[in-house]
């Protein structure tokens, strides 16, 4: 309990179809690295809160955490995808509720820090993960406007992946669109893509010269995997393994996911080349409108100069106008309108103007998980 107090925290976070899934694969199966199956804190204390109806404080109950807790990793749909369980029978979900209740039962800290830390500690002591070997514990945080806690609670570094946003947000919306029932793309799930973006890079902004942060890009990876990665674990001060490498997910392979093979994680390799630049323009430009790809770069035109993505429009004055336009109004579609259409469609036009002023800040007027 004392050791993992000590092991230094890092933050791994990105925004939707960057590569943070991949990102996390690479880092899953190295001796130094306590790092649990996407495992977002942050997100699981605003589902127990804002979802569950349950206070924070209410946690401070020791037994009545470490049942909650178990119930969602072990209960929730979320946890039963390959990438994110670690609970796999009812023997287990009582050994981890059992690790749970002993380390709140001799922590002294503040309920944050307390449950982050037990639950580490649980999922260690459900393993057989020897903690004598850990250089740093990685925590995936699914969504990017949480980063500040981390500075706040755990003095953390951020380690954040970043990627052309056409292609990003192209796989974004094909994803979102396929799971709706209609097939049209929501106006919250678009909101939550570009929010997450925005904070993304706004943490490039603060951090790029702090020395707490780490930025990966997804296309530098693709091409030369290995010199990435070296640079990666050099600033991590672990040692380069060739483990860091190979996609494992509880040390066991993980082929991936792609929005365009298939709804969720890859069955078989993807095809050849899937990756190469050319290959992957073909499909974000199969999903994404001319309309589309110009209000994007007029959104993200500092993050595409700053990160050397290019342009496919020349920007003008007149064009960024008309563009701020289509992404205040477009993708407005709601599945239900519990009140007067116009209304909603207000609402989410005054939501997208204050995500541009205020980013992360917005996350908690509008429930953002």
């Amino acid at each position: 309990m004392i050791k993992i107090y000590d092991l230094p925290v890092y933050m791994l976070g990105s925004f939707g179809h960057a590569g943070i899934d991949w990102t996390h694969s690479l880092l899953d199966n190295h001796k130094q690295i306590l790092i649990m199956p996407a495992f977002s804190f942050f997100r699981t204390l605003y589902k127990i809160e804002k979802i569950n109806g349950i206070s924070i404080q209410k946690l401070s109950d020791n037994k009545y955490a470490s049942e909650v807790l178990t119930d969602i990793f072990y209960l929730d749909d979320s946890y039963r995808l390959k990438r994110r369980k670690f609970i796999f029978d009812d023997k287990q979900k009582e050994i981890f509720k059992s690790e749970v209740f002993n380390f709140l039962e001799n922590s002294n800290d503040n309920i944050i820090r307390k449950l982050f830390f037990a639950i580490h500690y649980a999922f260690s002591k459900l393993h057989h993960i020897n903690l004598e070997e850990k250089k740093c514990i990685v925590i995936h945080e699914h969504v990017s406007w949480h980063y500040k806690k981390y500075f706040e609670y755990f003095n953390a570094k951020i380690i954040l992946i970043f990627r052309d946003p056409k292609a990003a947000l192209g796989g974004g919306i094909l994803r979102m669109k396929n799971s709706n029932t209609s097939k049209i793309l929501n106006s919250f799930q678009f909101d939550t893509m570009i929010l997450d973006m925005l904070c993304a890079y706004q943490i490039y902004l603060e951090e790029k010269n702090s020395g707490k942060a780490f930025f990966l890009q997804n296309e530098k990876m693709c091409i030369d995997l290995k010199k990435e990665i070296l640079k990666l674990s050099s600033w991590m001060n672990i040692d380069f393994n060739s483990s860091l490498l190979e996609q494992t997910f509880m040390k066991k392979q993980w082929l991936g996911e792609s929005s365009y093979l298939a709804e969720d994680e890859l069955e078989k390799p993807p095809p050849k080349n899937f990756y190469s630049p050319d290959e992957v323009e073909k499909r974000w430009r199969t999903v994404l409108s001319k309309k589309d790809i110009i209000f994007i770069e007029v959104v993200f035109r500092n993050y595409i100069k700053d990160l050397n993505y290019t342009f496919d429009n020349n920007l003008n004055f007149f064009k960024i106008i008309i563009s701020y336009l289509d992404f205040l109004f477009n993708y407005q579609h709601q599945e239900k309108y519990y009140i007067n259409k116009y209304l909603i469609i207000l609402r989410n036009v005054l939501r997208r103007v204050f995500m541009l002023i205020f980013k992360e800040k917005i996350a908690n007027i509008f429930n953002f998980k």
